[in-house]
């Protein structure tokens, strides 16, 4: 194939905005659809390559292979073992040890697969794990691992008939993508039977799928318009855009856009062939590598985000060490004759995979490596898997489970269930503790609760796959079954006003302030219902939490010795939560009681973030199981209300 300089600014365009967002810039929300560029990229130029060696009767598995392992394998194999030295140095036991199971993951190209059984509600934040960004590597080796053998099965016995090949399974994939967004949009994200069809579109382009088009004018347009969808994609997607599906297609149609008229001597063309965006494009591999652990363990030595100038020096390591590890790294062993040419590659990356899968195996047997600790720090920082997890099958049931009433059963044995707990994950959190104050009070209650849901009737959270309306529905429906006379509603109230998109059918548009509007009408309508039913409602405010997730920072504190406070202040934490105060004002009188821990949390301007110096949350906000005992009592006088005045439990 000739070289296309306009290709290497294409890399160029995917690569900046990965950067940009990864670094928080405001205004490139979407910056993470650089990744599907380079997936476009790569299918369009390794399926042309293979295809030319095929019609050419000169294609051999082993020497593609071979390239890949010379082409991949040394640039990412030194980030890891500086990434590794990096961890060993900064990174507590429990992170440590993670790490040490995403570096054999890394090394065996299913990265993907690993951080897919990780995610979830409960996953920590990716700025948290050096190797996350190996994941979208993991996907290209999968797909360069059998697409070869399919384009050689269809020359043999499809007659060399590409196209009608791996159209439909470009199209099957397609498909999965959109429903894995609706239903599973972590395994959609990660996975390659929902991402081949990105690599696939560079494919069919290679493989001559798509026609020439016609006349300077046309092949202009195309250009400009495969630039501004790209364009489009960063600026105007974010976090709660449903990705990849559909959404995908504006990124990967752009880059097969601007690919496939970039024969032609356009200006798209002309613009990403000039020398700043082909050098930006030359080191885009190595920049993709590094960018994403400097990041990571910037912020984990910070414990907080970073400033303007932090983010500029941090940005400025990327560049430096891209450039490092092209010139010394990528160019010299990618070559024919460097010195893993040959059958020399295949014993370099099995050597290779042996030493860094036995540093990941103990890094893991090891704890994460605790002795490099005291056993302070470590207890602290083992909090962070201090939970309820035995009672997760109580939590996030189906919604026609708890229509049903097929819910879990809580408090005294033989009481009638009168009770319902209604809430999100802090219900679930919490289950312990309601259990014990139920018991105590001689009352059962049923438990509903869901990841991520606020337990409000006629509210929809856009762009997340938990069933958050269908499940309030069922609620209701339970509700109305009759036997319910008491209900707890415990939530994160303060995390949906702050970080999610809320709607009713009274919302114009998807923005904060028709958030804090839609919750407020949502708790108010939802009070009222239940108060007009004759049902006490008792109702429990959030818990203040703190900026980070409180093992790691205070573990960090002592580990350091240095002062990294994750507290909230009173007047931040009332700061936050202004607009449901507000909405719990107007429904003050309808309530039966209120739980008010923060009122205890707070008492003194800093809401307290450990007792006994342990955390008090397993993460940021969430309580642990062991450490939050303080708070049976509270619970208990909030359950024991019903009458009167509003009844505050501290």
């Amino acid at each position: 194939m000739k070289h296309r300089s306009d290709i290497d600014g294409l890399r160029a365009v995917s690569i900046i905005p990965v950067l940009l967002f990864h670094a928080e810039i405001p205004g490139v929300g979407g910056g993470f659809v650089g990744v599907d560029v380079f997936f476009v990229i790569s299918g369009y130029l390794i399926t042309a390559l293979i295809a030319e060696e095929m019609r050419q009767g000169r294609f051999s598995l082993a020497g593609f292979y071979e390239r890949r392992i010379r082409r991949i394998l040394p640039a990412l194999l030194v980030m890891l073992l500086v990434s590794g030295v990096a961890a060993s140095i900064l990174l507590l036991p429990v992170d440590f040890q993670e790490f040490s199971n995403s570096l054999t993951a890394a090394v065996l190209s299913v990265s993907n697969i690993f951080f897919w059984r990780q995610s979830g509600y409960f996953d920590d934040q990716a700025l948290m794990k050096p190797l996350l960004h190996t994941w979208s590597l993991a996907v290209e080796e999968q797909f360069y691992l059998v697409f070869p053998l399919y384009l050689m099965a269809v020359l043999r016995w499809g007659r060399g008939r590409w196209v009608a090949a791996v159209l439909p399974v470009a199209l099957l994939s397609l498909a999965l993508s959109v429903y894995g967004v609706a239903h599973k949009p972590d395994a959609a994200f990660y996975l390659l039977p929902t991402r081949a069809w990105e690599l696939l579109v560079g494919s069919l382009l290679a493989l001559g799928a798509v026609p020439a088009l016609r006349g300077r004018l046309a092949n202009e347009l195309g250009g400009l318009l495969g630039l501004g969808l790209i364009g489009w994609s960063v600026l105007t997607f974010g976090d709660h855009t449903p990705f990849p599906g559909l959404n995908a297609l504006y990124p990967c149609l752009g880059a097969a856009l601007v690919i496939h008229t970039g024969t032609a001597p356009t200006l798209t063309a002309r613009l990403l062939a000039t020398g700043p965006l082909v050098f930006v494009g030359l080191i885009s591999y190595s920049l993709y590598l590094w960018h994403w652990p400097v990041l990571v363990f910037a912020n984990y030595h910070t414990m907080a985000p970073l400033g303007a100038g932090e983010t500029a020096a941090a940005l400025a390591v990327c560049v430096v060490l891209a450039v490092l590890s092209w010139r010394f790294v990528e160019t010299p062993l990618r070559r024919g004759g460097s010195p893993i040419a040959g059958r020399r590659a295949f014993g370099f990356a099995s050597v290779a995979a042996v030493l860094f899968i036995a540093v990941g195996a103990a890094g893991h047997v090891t704890g994460g490596w605790e002795s490099r600790f005291s056993p302070q720090v470590v207890a602290v920082d083992a909090m962070s898997g201090n939970r309820n997890d035995a009672l997760l099958p109580c939590h996030s049931r189906p919604p026609e489970d708890v229509a049903a009433g097929r819910l879990c059963i809580i408090g005294a044995d033989g009481a009638p269930e009168t009770w319902l707990l209604w809430g999100d994950s802090h219900a679930w959190a919490m289950q312990h503790l309601y259990d014990e104050a139920f018991r105590s009070l001689g009352v059962r209650a049923v438990v509903a609760s869901y990841d991520g849901c606020a337990p409000l009737f006629g509210i929809t959270r856009v762009g997340y796959a938990g069933p958050c309306r269908a499940f309030a529905d069922a609620v209701a429906r339970l509700v109305e079954g009759g036997g319910i006379r008491d209900v707890a509603m415990v939530a994160f109230w303060e995390g949906y006003y702050r970080d999610t998109i809320q709607a009713d059918v009274r919302t114009t548009r998807h923005d904060r302030e028709q958030t804090a509007a839609a919750l407020n009408r949502g708790l108010v309508s939802t009070v009222t219902t239940l108060a007009d039913r004759g049902i006490r409602v008792h109702l429990a405010d959030s818990l203040p939490g703190v900026r980070v997730n409180a093992p790691r920072a205070l573990a960090a504190a002592l580990a350091w010795n240095r002062p990294i406070d994750p507290r909230f202040t009173a007047e931040e934490y009332h700061a936050m939560n202004r607009d449901y105060f507000a909405a719990v004002e107007s429904v003050r009188d309808r309530l039966a009681s209120r739980l008010t821990l923060w009122r205890t949390l707070c008492a003194d301007g800093r809401c307290e973030a450990a007792a006994n110096g342990l955390p008090i949350y397993f993460d940021s906000n969430h309580p642990t199981r062991t450490n939050f005992a303080f708070a049976t009592d509270p619970i208990r006088r909030f359950l024991r209300e019903g009458s009167g005045p509003v009844a505050m439990a501290r």
